[in-house]
């Protein structure tokens, strides 16, 4: 593990949907687990629930538990692994951002210690991170019931403020820490915040470089 200047451990922790993805993840792997017509029929039924978060009248973690309900109570993550797995191979390919891999290869290649931090699921995102040499992945936990998933997050959401959390139960004390942070939303400001190195939609922002993001999401949900 490579120190900085000051001979603290450097750390780089890395938001995945928008930040390494050109766009979210999460609905592209309810398409993908779904398929075509009960995705499009779920997000037809579940519209009224993302209107309301849009609208401030619902949170972000009501909002992802009706979909996690919807589309994957009663399955076991055993069970999603495969399915995970072709996700992560097949599809999720179709998002990402070529910037923002490089400079995770750059972090790498200097001995950082990478660490990703989602508000997506676990679920699928530790089988991207396993294979692209994270040391550490931090995304929501699904609720378990009788070893099923319930429908509910384990936990917080790992969203907002609960990054930090999250990130202080991982690292303890963050100033030890030189740490290098991308994100691309008011829901990472709290980490970047913290960092020494901040980089706020640092691989793409503009109006080509959101009408890349909507082909490559409107792509991942074909």
């Amino acid at each position: 593990m490579a120190s900085g200047s000051d001979n603290r451990q450097v750390v780089a922790v890395f938001d995945f949907d928008g930040t390494i993805t050109f766009a979210d993840s999460f609905l592209p792997f309810l398409r993908h687990q779904a398929g075509f017509v009960k995705f499009w029929i779920g997000t037809l039924v579940l519209c009224p629930f993302v209107l309301l978060q849009a609208a401030g009248l619902m949170s972000n973690s009501r909002a992802k538990e009706k979909f996690l309900k919807f589309f994957l109570s009663g399955k076991t993550p055993e069970s999603l692994a495969a399915i995970s797995r072709d996700f992560v191979a097949n599809r999720l390919p179709n998002l990402m951002n070529p910037l923002a891999l490089e400079k995770v290869e750059w972090h790498r290649r200097e001995g950082h210690t990478l660490l990703l931090l989602s508000a997506s699921p676990e679920l699928y995102l530790r089988f991207w991170t396993a294979a692209n040499g994270f040391e550490k992945l931090l995304g929501t936990r699904l609720k378990l019931q009788q070893e099923m998933i319930s429908g509910r997050i384990e936990g917080d959401n790992c969203h907002g403020k609960a990054k930090v959390v999250r990130l202080k139960e991982e690292l303890g004390d963050l100033n030890q820490y030189e740490l290098y942070s991308y994100g691309d939303s008011r829901s990472d400001r709290h980490v970047l915040e913290m960092s020494a190195h901040p980089g706020f939609r640092s691989f793409g922002s503009g109006i080509r470089y959101r009408l890349r993001a909507l082909f490559a999401f409107a792509r991942a949900l074909i």
